[in-house]
């Protein structure tokens, strides 16, 4: 495919709601703290007893936070203290274990919500003579409610290349991870792996039929995908098509194999794009990756399918075996 002509509009709106609330409970119970507290006689004694009775209460407190035990030694709380009138059965109920009980709960609630459209609306004519409608659209969505007693945190380092996806959906990720030297500095890192009918655009530099680092995927390094696509559009007419003499060293790096696009049926990429951000997120609501700008390409006979820049979340470990030099073959 060869595009002579094109008139094309891209638009895309986004909304996005997010609440949190935490409620956190704590209860402390005394119990049996005051059963030696014998009828008071005088005020100043009322008041050594009530200066006794404080400390006694304070030392507890620190004791039971610190994990220990304190000695009974005051009369305050000394069964041997009671009135001569008392007798054990009058004290009995008074006598049992003095604690402090203290419990803590806390409650977290999370709920999201994001929705993002792409449209495009245009034509194309190619070389041949073919006049092609374009009336495209992308629906993402998702949701996410969670209630829970814990709480948990982290940060994620995203790198962004470029993705397709050929079933009319958004890109996927998966929580399966890929070694990869992303950054092309030397150092692998664990990148998510394609999801479903998505896959990686690869630009084959060397000619070596496979993927050698983060040189040859797009905005990796850059940081703008669809920047460094632009870069190899020879004839300046926003497409990349087999007038542009990188289009035969492009690639499609899938989960488990690597193709080219001409075996893929795609005979043109946009270099155009919009911003489009959707966040990619696992069950557990775990960053996998998100949608940042969002364009499209054609296949040769006509259909339209999702090109987006999508950074990856990404980490320097990962459960599994998934080497890169396992699966990164060309095939045509």
């Amino acid at each position: 495919m060869k595009i002579e002509a094109s008139v094309l509009q891209l638009s895309a709106s986004h909304e996005a709601s997010q609440s949190r609330s935490l409620s956190a409970e704590s209860r402390i119970t005394f119990r049996q703290m005051l059963g030696g507290l014998a009828e008071e006689t005088t005020e100043t004694d009322l008041h050594e007893r009530v200066r006794k009775l404080l400390e006694s209460l304070i030392e507890r407190i620190i004791a039971a936070l610190e994990g220990r035990t304190v000695r009974e030694q005051n009369p305050l709380f000394d069964t041997a203290a009671a009135t001569p009138s008392e007798t054990p059965a009058d004290t009995g109920k008074n006598s049992g274990g003095r604690e402090i009980h203290w419990q803590t709960s806390v409650c977290e609630t999370v709920s999201e919500f994001e929705r993002t459209t792409v449209c495009g609306t245009g034509w194309v004519r190619t070389s041949d003579g073919r006049e092609i409608g374009l009336d495209y659209a992308l629906n993402m969505e998702r949701s996410f409610h969670s209630v829970s007693y814990s709480e948990t945190s982290g940060s994620v380092v995203l790198k962004d290349p470029l993705m397709l996806s050929f079933d009319g959906m958004a890109c996927e990720l998966t929580t399966q991870r890929i070694n990869f030297d992303l950054a092309a500095d030397g150092s692998a890192q664990w990148i998510p792996q394609p999801g479903g009918n998505s896959c990686f655009l690869v630009w084959d530099r060397n000619g070596n039929g496979r993927a050698d680092d983060g040189r040859e995927l797009f905005g990796a390094r850059s940081g703008n995908g669809f920047a460094d696509l632009q870069q190899l559009d020879h004839d300046r007419n926003g497409w990349i098509d087999e007038a542009d003499p990188a289009f035969n060293e492009l690639g499609l790096w899938f989960a488990d194999r690597y193709t080219t696009l001409a075996t893929a049926g795609i005979g043109a990429l946009f270099t155009g794009s919009v911003a489009a951000p959707f966040a990619l997120k696992d069950s557990d609501n775990s960053m996998l990756g998100y949608i940042r700008d969002a364009g499209l390409f054609l296949f040769e006979d006509g259909r339209s399918g999702a090109l987006q820049q999508v950074d990856l979340a990404v980490s320097r470990s990962a459960p599994g075996k998934h080497e890169p030099d396992e699966r990164q073959q060309l095939t045509t």
